[in-house]
């Protein structure tokens, strides 16, 4: 019985199939899905190191911050062109301002973030450089969005609010470290995840928790994202050997979730850090 489907091959597989494939086809980079999911794998492109984070630009414009990179890269979905841009130190997380400009935070010795650039991405130039200090959490990711003026900062159990000339006008305290968090426009709503207790959390600008929501299903959540009807879209690994990832759907009101895509990846492609992002235009993950 098909329960898997090849991208690279375009061919069904059976579970024992799809545990022998590599083997058979002399290949180890195929990527395998669920013959039910709801949304389909379309389009796969390779990087030259693990990504930190990526946002979706209009027009299909991927931008994504490596580990250990002085610089972004920005892939077209639609016509598969990449290019680099110099932002002046190692990238860590983004930020999206408007359809062509983003935040990026950088970091110094893979432990402390001291400063973000501000990058006009169609002239592939940085505006802006403005100094901030925060330490990096265990996880080395800072969870970050822009609002109304004002950069929302994850690090450790704070959320740091500035403006973006860098002078901090609040602090919320949340009393857990999200792994990250996303903000929803519409409904003017955080969701963050707590790792530890396998929560998605979701509250209000000033910290007070709106709704909680747990499920046996919601296996080591990592990162999340937002979709054009409001549901929060979580990327998770199956289990800790991280072979194996699942996107689960929850409702805006926190109250139903779902499994809509899943993935099985080769034993050398596992997965140690992981980002996921919207393309509101295409409806696309």
């Amino acid at each position: 019985m098909p329960v898997y489907r090849c991208y690279e091959c375009s061919n069904v597989l059976c579970n024992d199939c799809c545990i022998n494939h590599d083997k058979l086809t002399d290949t180890e980079y195929h990527t395998f899905q669920s013959t039910n999911d709801k949304m389909l794998l379309n389009n796969k492109f390779e990087v030259s190191n693990r990504i930190n984070d990526m946002k979706a630009l209009p027009g299909g414009l991927l931008v994504i911050a490596l580990f250990n990179r002085d610089k972004l890269l920005t892939y077209s979905v639609s016509d598969k062109q990449r290019n680099e841009i110099s932002v002046g130190g190692l990238t860590n997380s983004i930020a999206m301002l408007d359809r062509n400009t983003v935040v990026v935070m950088l970091t110094r010795d893979y432990d402390v973030a001291n400063s973000i650039a501000i990058v006009d991405i169609r002239q592939k130039q940085v505006i802006q450089h403005v100094d901030v200090t925060l330490d990096l959490p265990p996880y080395s990711y800072i969870p970050m969005f822009y609002t109304d003026d004002q950069l929302y900062i994850s690090s450790y159990s704070v959320i740091t609010v500035m403006d973006m000339s860098g002078t901090i006008d609040r602090e919320i305290d949340l009393g857990f470290e999200p792994r990250d968090m996303c903000y929803d426009t519409k409904a003017a709503r955080i969701y963050c995840i707590d790792y530890s207790e396998k929560k998605l959390i979701c509250i209000d600008r000033d910290g007070n928790t709106i709704f909680t929501f747990t499920d046996p299903g919601l296996t080591n959540p990592k990162r999340l994202t937002i979709d054009n009807e409001g549901y929060v879209l979580i990327l998770c690994h199956e289990d800790y050997n991280v072979q194996n990832i699942k996107v689960y759907r929850i409702s805006p009101d926190g109250k139903s979730g779902e499994v809509i895509i899943t993935g099985k990846l080769s034993e050398s492609k596992r997965m140690r850090s992981s980002s996921i992002c919207f393309h509101e235009e295409s409806d696309e993950v």
